[in-house]
């Protein structure tokens, strides 16, 4: 860590961050009514309550505090290997410890389910009760108490909406592996594309991969993994059974931090004990998903015996998108993006207008229809939380 300069008080600088929600309306009182009215002040905060804007709007709803650049000197710095609710398990490098976050940072990202996730870098203090390092018991094992002090920026982050909060499933993601079955469950490629809209927003590269590929008796799976191939993307067909793939999938993820996600029940942890022998995971089986069960019930950070980091997912069932306008969405369809200036409006939703360059080639078949129809259903999707918002 750099020293301090002389005659500075210390690098220091300023963050925007959300006010707490109980700070958002003041108690009722009159006499302050009273005040802001001959200030000619209550026309504004009426428009504030009752408007919904972006931008400076958003900026009007934030704080600003002063961070010490040089407050992670003598920390522990580590990464976030897995999340127990409101404990995450962070490894220095040495050892395990089981760490509480600091208020300030649950302040700071309010708006999220927690505030540090797997894959986070993050620094903490040990925890001492009477001049005694402090322990919690996590799968039998005592590990250190630590509290997080500081997050460091994330590079990359593969978020969703789950229960009314931005839920961030991983953070420093190089690779998002998209885990899908040919059949058993069913195959469902609007929700291939719904992970892609997400991984495209999070600046992350998308691997699809169509597991249990013995069970594409009718090639339905096959025409799908062309289909993504055709736009561009790395489609694999892998299967334990037979190893099909499995040597691809590998190399699509040596020496790099990567994450697989997908529905319950499509083998994601089946494919991570075949890459790596050494993970030994808990694998279910059929009867696990009709009962709705999840094998992975936690997010871990797993290291390959080959090089590089995974993240082992919980299987979700739908995958809500965030923060997603719905005038962004044709961005994150790649076949979209050199032809939408082709469209006789600037503004063109490419749902209903004449002359639209995207509606040209589904008609002309440049564009799949399928992948057509879930442009539409995401944008109708984002229209509708814009109306309700």
């Amino acid at each position: 860590m750099a020293k301090r300069k002389p005659g500075k008080s210390g690098s220091k600088k300023k963050v925007r961050v959300e006010f707490r929600k109980n700070r958002g309306k003041t108690a009722r009182d009159k006499s302050q009514w009273t005040r802001e009215f001959h200030q000619d002040k209550t026309k504004s905060d009426d428009a504030g309550t009752s408007e919904n804007v972006r931008a400076k709007g958003d900026l009007s709803r934030k704080r600003t505090i002063i961070v010490d650049e040089e407050s992670t000197a003598g920390l522990v710095k580590g990464t976030v290997v897995r999340m127990r609710g409101l404990i995450a398990e962070v490894d220095d490098g040495k050892q395990i410890w089981a760490c509480t976050v600091r208020r300030v940072l649950r302040t700071r990202q309010i708006d999220e389910r927690h505030p540090v996730a797997v894959g986070d870098r993050v620094f903490l203090t040990r925890v001492e009760m009477a001049g005694e390092k402090s322990t919690l018991m996590s799968d039998d094992c005592e590990l250190t108490e630590g509290v997080i002090e500081e997050i460091e920026p994330r590079t990359t982050t593969l978020l969703r909406h789950y229960d009314r909060r931005v839920h961030v499933v991983a953070a420093n993601i190089d690779v998002v592996v998209i885990v899908v079955s040919a059949d058993q469950p069913t195959l469902r490629p609007h929700l291939i594309d719904r992970y892609l809209v997400a991984i495209h927003q999070g600046e992350m590269r998308p691997v699809i991969c169509i597991n249990k590929a013995d069970l594409d008796v009718d090639g339905h799976a096959a025409a799908v993994a062309e289909r993504y191939r055709q736009i561009g993307y790395v489609v694999l067909f892998t299967c334990i059974l037979d190893m099909r793939g499995i040597d691809a999938l590998r190399a699509e993820l040596t020496d790099r931090t990567s994450v697989l996600v997908g529905p319950s029940g499509v083998g994601k942890s089946s494919l991570l004990n075949v890459l790596d022998s050494e993970l030994k995971l808990k694998v279910g089986d059929l009867s696990d998903l009709q009962r709705g069960r999840h094998t992975t019930t936690t997010a871990s950070l797993l290291r390959w015996q080959f090089g590089g980091f995974v993240v082992d997912t919980p299987g979700t069932r739908q995958f809500d998108l965030v923060k997603l306008a719905s005038e962004e969405v044709e961005a994150y369809f790649k076949e979209f993006v050199d032809r939408i200036s082709g469209c006789r409006f600037p503004d063109c939703s490419h749902t209903h207008e004449e002359n639209c360059a995207i509606q040209d080639a589904v008609d002309s078949g440049e564009i799949t229809a399928e992948r057509y129809d879930s442009y539409v259903k995401i944008y109708e999707e984002c229209r509708e939380k814009e109306r309700r918002n």
